[in-house]
């Protein structure tokens, strides 16, 4: 039995085939990637029965959804003195958000997003999604194309000026059944920490 409601993929109208790379934008050797995992606790919280059921349910969802829960591409543009990473291809899932978070909130459940950098001496930049992110992006206003997005930062980061940088993930709503659907994880960092976090390779 498959833990997340899936939609009918004839009522699905939201393309998820490779598209074009802008422009604007160059090719990289990183990438972002979605995982799902038991909410971090401290050492009294921590319950081993408790863990054991949530890495069950998590290699389930990573076996259910592999379009989803898989390494994405990212191809990269520079605006200012920002680098701004996106996925080439957009997820493929047809799981709902709104099933993700019933799933996250009764298991205790995070989304731990990665992007992941070339190299033996790179360091990675991981940010925690969630089930209240997840809310507040279905919360928030569509952009010109449709698409909703929440902010992604770590807790003691600066707001305007994120060392660590800020993710964006992004879902998008079937017309017909209302329901939203994962569309992209997008990550933006400054030039300057951006090629600390860098190896020679």
């Amino acid at each position: 039995m498959s833990f997340l409601k899936l939609e009918e993929k004839s009522i699905n109208k939201i393309s998820t085939k490779n598209t074009a790379k802008p422009a604007e934008y160059e090719n990289t050797e990183s990438t972002l990637c979605l995982e799902p995992i038991a909410r971090p606790v401290d050492t009294f919280s921590f319950n081993h029965n408790d863990n054991i059921k949530q890495k069950g349910i998590c290699q389930q969802l990573k076996s259910e959804q592999p379009n989803l829960f898989q390494e994405n591409v990212v191809i990269r543009k520079q605006v200012g003195n920002e680098n701004q990473y996106k996925q080439m291809k957009q997820f493929g899932s047809d799981a709902t958000v709104e099933s993700l978070i019933d799933l996250m909130r009764s298991s205790n459940l995070v989304l731990r997003c990665n992007f992941i950098r070339p190299g033996f001496n790179a360091r990675n930049s991981c940010m925690m999604c969630r089930p209240q992110d997840l809310e507040q992006m279905l919360k928030n206003p569509e952009n010109e194309f449709k698409i909703k997005t929440v902010k992604l930062n770590l807790n003691n980061d600066d707001e305007f000026s994120p060392k660590h940088g800020t993710m964006f993930l992004s879902a998008v709503e079937d017309p017909q059944s209302g329901k939203h659907k994962l569309y992209s994880l997008d990550y933006h960092i400054s030039e300057e920490r951006d090629k600390t976090l860098y190896s020679i390779h």
